[in-house]
This record gives structure tokens, C-alpha cells and sequence, in this order.
């Protein structure tokens, strides 16, 4: 077993799911509760049966050799061990694929056959300090939560857990999850280029200028000349509006202080495959699951809705009434699909009930770390389609929204 254990730790490292010193990796003896365990501070590619540590399912140390101890994340280790009997392995590694999907909150979309019927994910564990009881109690707590189908986490900037009946399927697990990673991560950027050449390009933006109708309690939009070309040899204007005008994206900053802002989202969840749904709303009505029950909507999709509401946009009807909006169960729903992004033609996530109710719409995703677009327009021209969306905002620091210009890149061969 302890050569066993040595062979996947050195697979680990050979296939880039650790480098250095990180990760570490455990197994259950024939004794029930009997561990073996990679030492703490042992690179997986020096991992050797002399090297390796034995604990009891307490984590008493039972075997060691002289001057090592077991890995600092033995506590989650064990945690998993007693919350599924089941399981004979744990592997914790640090994929770079993998770890750019964890960093942003979003499950690995499956990219492959064999991701769609094999990659079993379960919800992403937020960041936490390595070996503190915080970071072991949320894993536990995952666990706990996830189906038994469940053999793989993701962790927010700190890779994954692969656990299973033995080392080989724990492993099988890992690498499956990286390279599907990789594989969705490079093809998120392929389409783009396929739509400008073969399709069209639709704007889902709305004119932006002192006509724009914000929020009733938002600054208006007001633009100025600083200098003109008559006095000086070139125009330039100067700029004042609120972060939500027009057509723009909220960030969790918007609801949630201290949380993500616009400019720390980076760029992935702005831009990718996104699909457009028609859902007539009269005012009043919100957007309910049974609306997108049976829509082809994929993990990682960008999910925008048609009310029928931007008939409105650029008039001060607008923001009157009672305007469609998400209702809580349909944003869990979507949450639960594993969305990249949400928005539509509604001027916000949460209508006037909403609102007063506590814009729990709003809360709901931006806890999930889900960006929500709001004042699309032209959605007619792309429901029941599938796309590449783009609507990347201004990189601005601290800023809990930003105008975009919203695109769908259309490839004409998609019906």
C-alpha cells in the first residue's frame, strides 16, 4: 500500500497536478481506521515508503519517521474518511486549470463526453487558511451536502480533492478534472473568433447619453465638453453618470461589502457561451424556474432573459412600474445549474417588491459570486439561440458595477 501510494504521488507531480512541495495525498489501510499519509514539507515526487507517515482516524500519529510529521491538511483528510466510510483515497492537488475555475466560483464546465458522465463536482469550498479547522470544517461540511455521486471539490485558491474507492479512481478523478479544465479554458476563447468570421454580430447595448433614464435615485447622466477643437485643437469630454447606467454588470461588491469588486473579477466571467430565453413578463411578474425548466442551459453558460420590458429602454417608462425581475428561486435554480453569468432586459435583477423585500434576488447571486447584466437590449434578436456573449467592463477599482458594451457573437451555423 505504501508503494501504491508512493506511485500516484510521484503521477501527481509527473502530470503537473502539484509542483514543489504542495499537495498531499492519503489512504485507508486494511485496518479500518488506520491512514497512510504523505509527510508535511516532502515533495509527491520524493514521496518514498520510508518517508511516509501512519496516523489513526483521530490523527494520533502512529508511525513516523524521525523528524517528519504528517501533512498540515490531515485534518480535512480524515474528516472525509469518517463522513464517507466509502472511501478509500484522498488526493489534494493544485492544478492550474482547475484553480483558475475554483479562483472565480464556478464549477469546471464538462467540456468533453466523458467529463459530462464522469466529472462529479460538488459545490466550491471559499478560502480559507491552509490546515485551520475553518478550511477542514467547510470541507466537511461539502461533503456532507454533496450527493454520493460526489468525488470531487473545488477550492478556491487552493486547487482540488479528488476522494474515491482507491488511489487509482481518486487520481483518475483529478487528472479528468484538469483536463477538462483546460480543455473548457481554451475553448472559451475559440468561438469568439469563429462567430466574427462565419456569423454576425448582434449589440445588446443601449445608447448611453443625457437621454438615458437611470434609477430614480441615481446620478443622471451628464457629459461635457472640457475643451472643443475651436479653442483648443481637440475635443474632450468629460464624464458623470452612476455605475449602473445604461446597459451595465453588477459585482457582489454592489450588495455584499468587502466582497469581490468590478475590477477584481477579472475578465472570464464577462465573456463566453451563453444561450438567450424568451420569458414574457407583464409588470409585476417575476421570472420563475418553471420559465427555464427545459432549456438547454450548460454549466458555465451565461444566461440572459427576454421580458419583453426592453420595449421601454430609452424612455422614461423605463424605471415606471412595477418591472419584471428574478425571483429568489429561479436565481438558486440557476445558482444550482451552475451559471457563469445572469442578466436580461430588466433594469434590475430585484423589482420594486424586491427591494423592499430586501433585493434578496441581488444577494442570492452575488453570494454565489454570479455577475448579473441588467438593460440588455435586442435580446429578440438572439432568443433560443446559443452564442458567445461579451460584455466586458471598465477595469474600475473598488467600483461594485460598470457600463459594458454588450455583444452576442453569432455563429451562423448554430440554429
Amino acid at each position: 500500500l505504501a508503494e501504491e501510494l508512493c506511485k500516484y504521488s510521484r503521477l501527481c507531480y509527473d502530470r503537473r497536478l502539484v509542483g514543489a512541495a504542495g499537495g498531499n495525498l492519503s489512504v485507508r489501510a486494511d485496518k479500518k481506521d488506520v491512514f497512510l499519509v504523505t509527510a508535511s514539507g516532502v515533495s509527491l515526487r520524493d514521496v518514498a515508503p520510508e518517508n511516509i507517515v501512519v496516523v489513526d482516524i483521530d490523527g494520533n500519529v502512529l508511525e513516523a519517521p524521525a523528524g517528519l510529521k504528517p501533512s498540515k491538511e490531515i485534518g480535512f483528510h480524515l474528516a472525509i474518511f469518517k463522513v464517507r466510510p466509502q472511501t478509500t483515497a484522498v488526493l489534494h492537488v493544485h492544478p492550474a486549470y482547475s484553480t483558475i475555475y475554483a479562483n472565480t466560483r464556478r464549477a469546471i464546465p464538462p467540456a468533453t463526453v466523458s467529463a459530462n458522465l464522469k466529472l462529479k463536482q460538488g459545490r466550491i469550498v471559499l478560502e480559507a487558511r491552509p490546515g485551520s479547522q475553518e478550511l477542514s470544517g467547510s470541507i466537511t461540511t461539502a461533503v456532507q451536502e454533496a450527493s454520493q455521486e460526489v468525488t470531487v471539490l473545488l477550492l478556491e485558491r487552493h486547487g482540488l480533492i479528488a476522494f474515491n474507492s482507491s488511489l487509482c479512481n481518486a487520481f483518475d478523478d483529478a487528472e479528468l478534472a484538469e483536463d477538462t479544465a483546460k480543455i473548457a479554458f481554451m475553448s472559451s476563447h475559440l468561438p469568439a473568433e469563429a462567430a466574427v468570421s462565419t456569423g454576425r454580430i448582434v449589440d445588446l447595448t443601449a445608447p448611453l447619453d443625457e437621454k438615458t433614464h437611470c434609477y430614480p435615485t441615481d446620478p443622471p447622466f451628464k457629459k461635457n465638453w472640457h475643451i472643443t477643437f475651436d479653442k483648443n485643437g481637440m475635443n474632450l469630454s468629460k464624464l458623470e453618470m452612476s455605475a449602473h447606467s445604461g446597459t451595465h454588470v453588477d459585482a457582489p461588491r454592489h450588495f455584499i461589502p468587502g466582497d469581490m469588486d468590478i475590477a477584481s473579477m477579472g475578465v472570464d466571467p464577462f465573456m463566453g457561451p451563453a444561450i438567450a430565453l424568451d420569458c414574457p413578463k407583464q409588470p409585476g411578474q417575476n421570472i420563475l424556474p418553471l420559465d427555464f425548466a427545459d432549456s438547454d442551459i450548460r454549466p458555465g453558460d451565461i444566461v440572459l432573459f427576454r421580458t419583453g420590458w426592453e420595449e421601454r429602454s430609452c424612455s422614461p417608462r423605463f424605471f415606471e412600474g412595477d418591472w419584471p425581475g428574478l425571483s429568489v428561486e429561479a436565481v438558486e435554480a440557476l445558482i444550482d445549474k451552475k451559471v457563469n453569468a445572469i442578466g436580461g432586459d430588466i433594469p434590475s435583477a430585484d423589482n420594486p417588491s424586491g427591494f423592499q423585500a430586501g433585493a434578496v434576488a441581488h444577494k442570492k447571486a452575488m453570494a454565489a459570486g454570479i455577475p448579473i447584466f441588467e438593460g440588455l437590449v435586442n435580446l429578440k434578436e438572439i432568443v433560443g439561440r446559443r452564442f458567445y456573449f461579451i460584455g466586458l467592463p471598465l477595469k474600475l477599482m473598488d467600483c461594485e458595477a460598470s457600463p459594458v458594451r454588450a455583444v452576442a457573437l453569432l455563429d451562423n451555423t448554430e440554429k
